[in-house]
């Protein structure tokens, strides 16, 4: 069954709401009021579009797109119908996370309850990101009021439906007094002192709409035209009497250009100024498959789970390539260190060796001429004692003296002197020393 607010505002709001939609909207009640049943129907209220769907929104980031769709009531109702508090809720929600940058608000509607218009209009104001409206279809009305607080309004064609500006109010209901087919009175009494109660509604029942125009559409109709004069600030006055006109009529006025729904989150991106500065000079990143083209978005980088493991792969493996480079070099400069030692070690030692080797020489050099001395002196010796022997057989008291002995040089005849025991001696120790 239909929430009973929805009848509320059906039949206690003024309407802004385009003629056609009214219509389509009567049948409906009518098979309401007569209990007819509706098949709920899920309707997509609400999307995040990333790089993944479009490309030119940078990784990490999304456009949050919100669905004005149908007749606008303030709370949600019938076969799903979403009132426009919820939408508030989801656009105040959206706004609210980092990664979104700005929203779209998806147009196709011709209006709805006057009351649906404020939750849904502050909140596009409250918003910190932009707000562009994409039209696709009807943008009329009570749309129209809340479309006029985004940031920029583009039409999906040039024949799309925009304007409709205006407040009306549609009643329906018996004089205070009737009878009516089936001969039933119908009565309406009111107390003394209560004449002015539901005047307007009374007054127009009979024919007389000044009231009810006056105290009830006026006001909302006025302010719903000032709003649009500061919301669309090139808008015709012309254009604000009621009139629903094709995009292209009011291009610059009402909206302000005709594309499609690329264009609506191009011009997100271009409002929400994000600085965005290409990766190009970090080349051992975007060496890595999956990081190419990355982009630093307002002083930041994201990436996405699989760009994240792949880093984390390459950094792996170039802490195990570090470790193992160091590792080298740590065993060359140690292998290189022990050579080094070794060789001045070797070096060092030959010197010595050289050195006992030169040693060894001139120790068997000096044994040498050791033993030829020993030899020397053993013939020498042996020859005084072979002297002294001879000297032993002549004692001092021997009146035969020693023969003479040869003087050297001598001259053709040989002279001799007779020597001394003394002399004798003296020469004979020469002659051993090789003195003579």
């Amino acid at each position: 069954m239909p929430k009973l607010s929805l009848f509320n505002d059906i039949f206690r709001e003024p309407w802004m709401i385009e003629p056609q939609t009214a219509a389509a909207q009567k049948q409906v009640l009518q098979g309401l009021l007569m209990g007819l049943e509706f098949t709920q129907e899920d309707e997509m209220v609400q999307a995040a579009i990333g790089h993944k769907q479009n490309p030119s929104i940078p990784r990490g980031r999304s456009i949050n797109v919100v669905n004005l769709e149908g007749t606008m009531l303030r709370d949600d109702g019938l076969c799903g119908m979403v009132g426009t508090r919820t939408l508030a809720a989801l656009i105040r929600e959206a706004d609210a996370k980092e990664e979104v940058i700005g929203h779209v608000l998806y147009i196709d509607s011709g209006g709805g309850a006057a009351n649906s218009v404020p939750d849904l209009a502050e909140a596009i104001q409250a918003c910190q990101k932009p707000v562009v409206a994409f039209v696709d279809g009807y943008m009329c009305s009570a749309a129209m009021y809340v479309g006029s607080y985004c940031r920029h309004i583009i039409a999906n064609r040039e024949d799309n439906k925009v304007g409709c500006i205006g407040t009306m109010i549609q009643l329906g209901d018996w004089p205070k007094q009737v009878k009516d087919s089936d001969g039933i009175i119908h009565l309406r009494v009111y107390a003394d002192g209560a004449d002015e109660k539901n005047e307007e509604y009374e007054k127009a029942l009979e024919g007389n709409f000044s009231l009810i125009k006056e105290r009830v559409l006026n006001p909302h109709n006025e302010r719903f035209k000032a709003d649009i004069r500061a919301n669309r600030p090139n808008v015709n006055e012309n254009q604000l009497r009621g009139r629903t006109y094709n995009a292209k009529d009011v291009t610059g006025s009402l909206i302000d250009a005709i594309g499609n729904f690329d264009s609506a989150v191009a011009k997100v991106l271009e409002l929400s100024n994000l600085k965005i500065t290409k990766m190009d000079e970090y080349q051992n990143l975007q060496s890595l498959p999956g990081c190419q083209n990355l982009e630093i978005v307002d002083g930041s980088v994201s990436l996405t789970e699989e760009q994240v493991l792949e880093v984390d792969k390459a950094i792996g493996e170039g802490i195990t390539a570090k470790a193992l480079n160091e590792t080298d070099k740590k065993t060359i400069t140690e292998q290189a260190k022990t050579i080094t030692d070794l060789t001045a070690e070797r070096d060092e030692l030959k010197t010595k060796a050289d050195q006992v080797e030169a040693k060894d020489a001139e120790i068997a050099t000096l044994t040498t001429e050791r033993d030829n001395l020993k030899e020397d002196n053993a013939k020498k010796d042996a020859r005084i004692a072979e002297l002294e022997a001879a000297l032993d057989k002549n004692p001092d008291n021997d009146e035969d003296p020693l023969p003479a002995m040869h003087l050297g040089n001598p001259a053709k005849e040989d002279t001799f002197k007779e020597l001394s025991d003394e002399e004798a001696m003296e020469y004979a120790r020469k002659v051993v020393k090789g003195e003579i």
